[in-house]
């Protein structure tokens, strides 16, 4: 047994069942508890750079250039903060796992049944039909279609429903950082 790793099972005997695999509850976007430090840490990077950008280096511009400093950053950090709260609020979840009337806690996942959490287009953990796209993400323990990563940034997963909202967040944030190290300049 390897006592540095996170999984701190016992091998199986040969002959003897996998273990079953329990999962916590599904999480519904990036707003369910717990957040991910990273989120936290992209929280305070945004204020740090609000401040900074806002309230030292505009400032610092010439007189006749406060109101576009003003304005350009002011349109830049909202347009961000809008778009990072789009991504971050929208459950990315397969149509069937949003629709399913159930909302219990997914049952234990039996290697010994099934090889894969998703056979045949069907979810065992999430127990729904999903599309032939979809994946099963282990982080918030629900089907997402197109999945594409999971974001910790973001604290949620990306896939059809958030992916542009994301990629444009993610422009918006280089583009807001190019601006507070073009106006520090």
């Amino acid at each position: 047994m390897d006592l540095c790793s996170k999984n701190r099972t016992a091998p199986v005997p040969d002959g003897a069942p996998p273990p079953r695999i329990e999962g916590p509850p599904p999480r519904t976007n990036g707003w369910s508890w717990p957040p991910h430090p990273l989120q936290l840490l992209a929280w305070g990077l945004f204020g740090f750079f609000a401040v900074t950008g806002l309230g030292v280096f505009v400032p610092l511009l010439p007189p006749h250039w406060l109101p576009a400093g003003y304005i350009c950053t002011g349109v830049m950090f909202l347009s961000h903060l809008v778009l990072h709260l789009s991504a971050v609020s929208i459950d990315p979840a397969d149509l069937s796992v949003r629709t399913r009337s159930s909302r219990a806690p997914p049952p234990p996942f039996d290697r010994s049944k099934h090889r894969h959490v998703i056979e045949n287009s069907h979810c065992y953990l999430c127990q729904v039909d999903v599309g032939a796209k979809s994946k099963h993400c282990s982080a918030c323990n629900k089907c997402v279609s197109n999945f594409d990563h999971h974001c910790r940034w973001l604290n949620n997963c990306v896939g059809s429903r958030n992916y542009k909202l994301f990629l444009h967040s993610v422009v918006s944030a280089l583009l807001g950082v190019f601006l507070v190290l073009v106006l520090s300049s």
